[in-house]
């Protein structure tokens, strides 16, 4: 049973549209009960666009949220972006993106879904982030994918990939993306690789332009021990971090690939395949 009492707000898109997403949220009859706070930036955006509707809001850093649930504006970015600043907070999403995969509830959905959210008959989803080290010192990590490419995109990256300490594949490539289940409908999959039930407990490893056309996606459960060996002549290369933090390396490098202490919890109403449907399958009906 989900139980909500404040709930913070946090959107990029600035626009009249966002208003009136605002507008709706508050004409719901349960959303009397709930304290409401806005990101800086789209608090000044409703202070100077509706100075009276943002009187019911109070206005809150991301980082300084300390609410029962955020609640995302925007795509993929934005939740991304949630995730990384403030994971021990659930998020519950309203697609406003291009695509969302990881988003919930549709603009045409708002009313009855929140309504439904509030009446608490929704679930909690936790995922678990990955990481990568070198030898034992975090790098960094991630909900959706790593990737490893070139400083110089028209340069490409000797990779071998070994699996228990033996080599599975090896390959130049332009790079390699290391996607989770639900990153694995981001950039993996544009990159040739298969989409992943979230419940499954894996990995999935693709590769960007491999030059041996044997070099193919790979799922490996996310036990295993998982090491990414990356060599070239033009250095640095980059490693990034769901698309939002990258950091340079100079080559020949060793990354370990495993699961971080590290989760992130979505509040969800569909189940995965729902989504999935909805986002690639669109003419497909019920």
């Amino acid at each position: 049973m989900v139980e909500v009492s404040q709930i913070g707000i946090f959107s990029q898109v600035l626009c009249e549209e966002t208003i009136d997403i605002l507008k709706r949220i508050l004409s719901l009859d349960e959303s009397k009960h709930i304290s409401f706070s806005l990101n800086p930036e789209l608090f000044t955006f409703l202070e100077k666009n509706n100075p009276d509707l943002v009187k019911k809001f109070q206005k809150v850093s991301l980082q300084e949220m300390k609410t029962d649930c955020i609640l995302s504006i925007g795509g993929d970015g934005t939740i991304l972006r949630i995730a990384r600043a403030k994971p021990d907070i659930p998020i519950l999403s309203i697609n406003k993106g291009r695509k969302g995969f990881m988003t919930e509830i549709e603009l045409n959905e708002i009313e009855i879904s929140l309504a439904s959210f509030f009446q608490g008959n929704y679930r909690l989803e936790e995922h678990t982030k990955i990481m990568a080290k070198i030898d034992k010192d975090l790098q960094g990590s991630a909900i959706n994918e790593i990737l490893i490419t070139s400083g110089d995109l028209l340069k490409p990256i000797d990779f071998k990939v070994l699996v228990e300490n033996e080599v599975i594949s090896g390959s130049p490539a332009d790079g390699i993306i290391i996607a989770t289940p639900i990153g694995s409908t981001g950039h993996s999959l544009s990159s040739g690789g298969s989409i992943m039930d979230p419940n499954l407990q894996g990995i999935i490893i693709s590769w960007i332009n491999p030059i041996n056309l044997a070099s193919r996606p790979v799922i490996l459960n996310r036990s295993r021990n998982i090491d990414i060996i990356c060599s070239t002549r033009i250095n640095p290369i980059k490693m990034v971090f769901d698309g939002q933090v990258s950091v340079e390396y100079t080559t020949p490098v060793k990354f370990s690939i495993s699961l971080s202490q590290e989760k992130v919890k979505f509040y969800r109403r569909r189940h995965f395949t729902s989504r999935w449907r909805q986002h690639l399958h669109p003419e497909i009906g019920d």
